[in-house]
């Protein structure tokens, strides 16, 4: 939940760019992070990352106290704590893969999105970082994915 209402991220659209196209300022972006694809996050400014760790990994993050957990497995920083992420992978304690970035996220104004759910906007869906799939880039067919895991589907 962000200050005024919640906030997400889209999650399968991957823009043209490497964070190192992107010329970031920020120097462990641009070096721990320079081969990660970016993808467009929504049309608010600032970026984020989410991070899944691999198993024994979950322990570091959370207790850095820099990462917040969405889920169990899975957890989201901000530009201000990426040099803590860099750190993180140079002392194996996440992998670089590990990580999506994304530049920008959506928000809503308190009440909004609930009132999109029920007008039929979103079709809400439990999710899970396995799900997800952070180190695989081409997860253009996220959408079908989810959407054939939401449906029953029938065997002829």
């Amino acid at each position: 939940m962000g200050p005024i209402g919640p906030m997400g991220l889209i999650l399968n659209r991957p823009s043209l760019m490497s964070i190192k196209e992107m010329r970031s300022s920020v120097l462990d972006m641009s070096g721990t992070f320079a081969n990660r694809p970016l993808f467009f996050g929504g049309p608010l400014e600032d970026g984020l990352f989410l991070v899944s760790p691999n198993e024994g990994g979950e322990d570091g993050l959370g207790k850095s106290g820099v990462f917040d957990e969405v889920m169990k497995g899975l957890y989201y920083g901000t530009k201000e704590s990426v040099g803590c992420a860099s750190e993180m992978v140079k002392r194996d304690v996440v992998g670089v893969d590990n990580f999506r970035f994304f530049d920008g996220y959506c928000a809503w104004e308190k009440d909004q999105l609930r009132d999109e759910i029920k007008a039929g906007y979103w079709t809400v869906a439990a999710c899970s970082p396995s799900v997800i799939g952070l180190s695989d880039v081409g997860s253009v067919g996220l959408w079908d994915e989810v959407l054939g895991l939401m449906t029953h589907k029938k065997v002829w």
